[in-house]
């Protein structure tokens, strides 16, 4: 990950543990001053108690000279692509379209029952569950991406609204593993956890939709920018890369 930087945005703590500063002590914590940059060798994209975990490169801080620290992450940019993140999934092709009539095929989501995949994800939505499954063909490992799918899904109306109600095309939501790895995606990819989305909207180009979502997307998730489609996820703290195609 040589070429993904953190960047500081506010005078903030990197500390040994996901906790507030007043409870850690002098030598389990640095204060490091607005607009200092590290490169980084990998991080969590998960949060933990609401800090990111990050790893940085040849870069030695505070007392015991550590490389690994917590972070809470509106303080802080993450930017850069992972080396081989260059996903290619297609949409499906024939995707199940919302209908009212709720028939067809069902399938069984952990933590949250059947649904039938023309069902829209939520109440009187615009995005089904053969979309965010790909026809039924990437069932949710557990409930916990079952719920992810839920929370993005509530964002892409929100995405769809703020294009002005245009059509927007899925190319990928959740993938397991093995089909995260067929397409290309990182090993880590948010799209395994469930809150990930590659997307088209209709009459925009995708750098175009980029450069609208950037400033209103903020440090609610991640964003990343490739000439084909937009890739927003849901993560909880700031993270921007270009696929570089």
């Amino acid at each position: 990950m040589s070429d993904i930087k953190l960047k500081v945005l506010v005078d903030t703590y990197f500390k040994e543990e996901p906790k507030q500063g007043a409870e850690l002590s002098d030598d389990q914590k640095i204060l490091i001053e607005d607009g200092k940059e590290f490169p980084v060798h990998s991080y969590d994209m998960s949060l933990v108690n609401g800090h990111v975990k990050v790893a940085f490169k040849d870069t030695f801080l505070g007392p015991k000279n550590r490389t690994t620290w917590f972070i809470y992450p509106p303080h802080v940019t993450i930017d850069g692509n992972e080396p081989g993140n260059k996903p290619n999934d297609q949409p499906a092709p024939d995707t199940i379209k919302i209908s009212k009539s709720y028939s067809g095929k069902k399938i069984t989501l952990p933590g949250h029952g059947s649904v039938y995949l023309c069902q829209p994800i939520i109440p009187n939505g615009h995005f089904s569950w053969a979309e965010a499954t790909k026809n039924g063909s990437r069932i949710p490992v557990d409930a916990s991406v079952t719920k992810n799918i839920i929370k993005v899904a509530k964002v892409m109306e929100e995405v769809r609204e703020f294009v002005g109600a245009k059509p927007i095309t899925i190319n990928s939501w959740y993938r397991d593993p093995v089909s995260n790895r067929q397409a290309g995606g990182s090993k880590r990819s948010r799209h395994m956890s469930g809150d990930a989305v590659d997307f088209v909207v209709a009459g925009i180009a995708p750098p175009k939709v980029n450069q609208m979502l950037e400033p209103w997307w903020g440090s609610r998730g991640g964003i990343a920018s490739a000439s084909c489609f937009t890739h927003i996820d849901a993560r909880g703290y700031r993270a921007r890369w270009s696929y570089g195609f």
